[in-house]
């Protein structure tokens, strides 16, 4: 049997049974039926009464919500202007908004619309005046107000408000400023518009007459709908409820001469809920529905019949959607959603189905950034690697220069002894002034020679290992300043200190490390021959001792920069040294386990960064 037919069989069934069910039944007792109906009266009072109370509730948890995110102690006007705008913000019924002290004058601008047309988010608000702003801030019943704890609420009683045809409450939050030690009132206006709507269309739909009752008896509203949809009056037996009221009655629902009354009471507030309807026209559905049952059943059944073929067709269809989309996940198309508006079980199904499709899409993107992310980190150690791999080759490079070094010193150093010893004896021998002349220059260039070939040798010969012992870097480098302080005042340069005093000790050689800072203090002093600023700075960076030697000399190249730790080589226009500084500096700092960092700006200056670890040195 298939799904359309099994629904038929059921519609029948299930339709059939009660109806002759509920003839008997109705029959037979019309005064339990009575009382069924007044108790659904009290019912959908109390559901009205309900919704009633349910909507003043969300309104006030969000103004409260809104006023209780930020203390108002040390709040500026505007600051505490752009508040109530946010409290303004939170229900389209809110009229005005103002921020009062305990004496009743505002405490910064209120927030309303003199003409909300211009804005089109506040379509359908209502419009108020200065005059009429001013008029509800003199009005307001601050004695209530302040006697509430502060984080309550305090709701007046409904008022008539002019060109609308729906009353209007002010609702009091009493806010405590700590600091001034007293109270702040923040006062809504609030349109009870949805309000007096809801219970409206409520009575309309059903043929009931509406109102709702003050705690004194007094009418907030009482109005039905005529056949135009025009709001009219009618005389209701008020009295009697509110005689029910008086004796403590929540909720209830009675007959009063030939109509049945009900009542609830609205939880946040004194006010309750009055449902009016005449007794005959209760009856005359009653004789009505049994009139009409008989012929409205067969008619039923066939628009069962009808609507059952729809109704399965309609599941057929969500079935074949959710097949379709349950092939195309298993073929990959993770992106695939399955669109059914339908809340039941298939509605359920095909939600299921989008939340493990989504599941499983993130599933894959989240592998996916996985991957990008190791890919970075293979990146990220490739350049590492590559970095080691090009300080190796330096080093390999520096000692193949000093090994060739060494065999070309030795080679030479022998003749230029030769030679220095012949000149300095020729010049025992010569009187002539001009010959003594020539032979002074011989000596001296072989002066030169000898001492580029003593430290050529002193580069390429490895060093006795020294001990590394507790350093004081700042010391360091203040005393290798202390030795070419003379020459940066006599080119008038600025220097600019910059050493953390806190900076922990380092083992190395002093030594060593003075002679490093010595070339890079030369080095800079160089490169400004005219003046500039000189800044040296010490800081510590976790496990690592950083020296800055910064200058705002000529700068270095880029295509130079990778060479400049190459013997022999210098960015200087004239050869004033050997070009073995800077190489020098390099080894010490690479013995002592650290490396130099170099940045440059052609034009603008360059910056040289020793970077030592704390409490390491070779040999330890």
């Amino acid at each position: 049997m298939k799904l359309y037919q099994q629904l038929i069989l059921f519609v029948l069934t299930a339709t059939a049974i009660p109806l002759v069910v509920g003839l008997v039944v109705l029959s037979r007792n019309e005064s339990q039926l009575l009382d069924g109906l007044m108790e659904s009266r009290r019912e959908s009072a109390a559901r009205l009464a309900e919704l009633v109370d349910r909507d003043l509730g969300e309104v006030l948890e969000r103004i409260q919500a809104a006023l209780g995110y930020v203390k108002i102690e040390g709040m500026s006007a505007d600051e505490m202007e752009g508040l109530l705008g946010i409290v303004y913000k939170q229900s389209e019924d809110i009229i005005q908004v103002a921020l009062v002290d305990d004496r009743g004058k505002e405490v910064t601008r209120g927030v309303y619309l003199e003409r909300p047309e211009d804005y089109p988010e506040y379509q359908g608000r209502l419009d108020v005046s200065v005059q009429r702003h001013q008029v509800f801030v003199g009005s307001l019943p601050l004695d209530k107000a302040l006697s509430a704890p502060p984080g309550s609420a305090y709701i007046s009683r409904p008022q008539a408000l002019k060109g609308s045809a729906f009353p209007c409450i002010t609702i009091l939050f009493p806010l405590l400023h700590v600091e001034e030690r007293a109270t702040r009132i923040c006062a809504v206006e609030f349109s009870l518009a949805h309000v007096v709507a809801r219970v409206l269309e409520s009575g309309y739909a059903r043929g009931w007459q509406a109102t709702i009752l003050d705690p004194t008896g007094g009418e907030m509203m009482e109005s039905s709908l005529d056949e135009s949809g025009r709001l009219t009056k009618k005389e209701t037996a008020i009295g009697a409820t509110h005689a029910k009221i008086r004796a403590g009655k929540k909720r209830g629902a009675f007959l009063v001469g030939e109509a049945i009354l009900a009542f609830a009471q609205v939880g946040l507030t004194d006010w309750s809920v009055v449902l009016w309807q005449e007794k005959e026209a209760v009856w005359s559905e009653v004789r009505q529905a049994r009139y009409m049952t008989l012929a409205w059943t067969g008619a039923s059944i066939f628009a069962l019949l009808v609507l059952g073929s729809l109704f399965t067709g309609r599941i057929t269809r969500n079935l074949r959607r959710i097949a379709a989309g349950a092939e195309s996940f298993s073929k990959g198309a993770l992106d695939t959603r399955i669109t059914l508006e339908s809340r039941d079980e298939l509605g359920l199904l095909a939600r299921t189905f989008n939340q493990m499709g989504e599941d499983l899409e993130k599933s894959r993107q989240e592998i996916e950034a996985w991957n990008r992310e190791l890919a970075q980190r293979v990146e990220e150690r490739t350049r590492e690697l590559e970095i080691a791999h090009r300080r190796l080759l330096e080093t390999s490079k520096l000692a193949a220069i000093g090994q060739l070094g060494a065999g070309v010193a030795h080679e030479v150093n022998n003749p230029l002894v030769g030679i220095l010893g012949n000149v300095q004896l020729l010049l025992l021998k010569q009187e002539d002034g001009k010959t003594r002349e020539v032979l002074s220059e011989i000596e001296g260039s072989a002066k030169r020679c000898r001492d580029v070939i003593q430290k050529l040798l002193h580069f390429s010969e490895q060093e006795e290992e020294h001990d590394h012992l507790p350093v004081d870097l700042n010391k360091v480098v203040e005393d290798a300043f202390s030795l070419t302080r003379q020459r940066f005042e006599s080119q008038q340069i600025e220097v600019r200190w910059n050493l953390d005093a806190d900076l922990p000790e380092l083992l190395g050689d002093q030594r060593q490390l003075m002679q490093v800072f010595l070339n890079l203090l030369s080095n800079a002093r160089t490169a400004m021959p005219d003046g500039g600023v000189l800044e040296i700075e010490t800081s510590r960076r976790e496990s690592e001792i950083v020296a800055q030697v910064r200058d705002t000399g000529r700068g270095i190249p880029p295509e130079q920069i990778d060479r400049i730790f190459e013997p022999f080589f210098t960015t200087k226009d004239v050869w004033t040294n050997t070009g073995l500084g800077l190489s020098e500096s390099y080894r010490i700092i690479t013995d002592h386990g650290g490396r130099i960092v170099v940045e440059s700006t052609l034009g603008s200056g360059s910056s040289f960064k020793v970077v030592l670890p704390v409490g390491r040195g070779v040999g330890e």
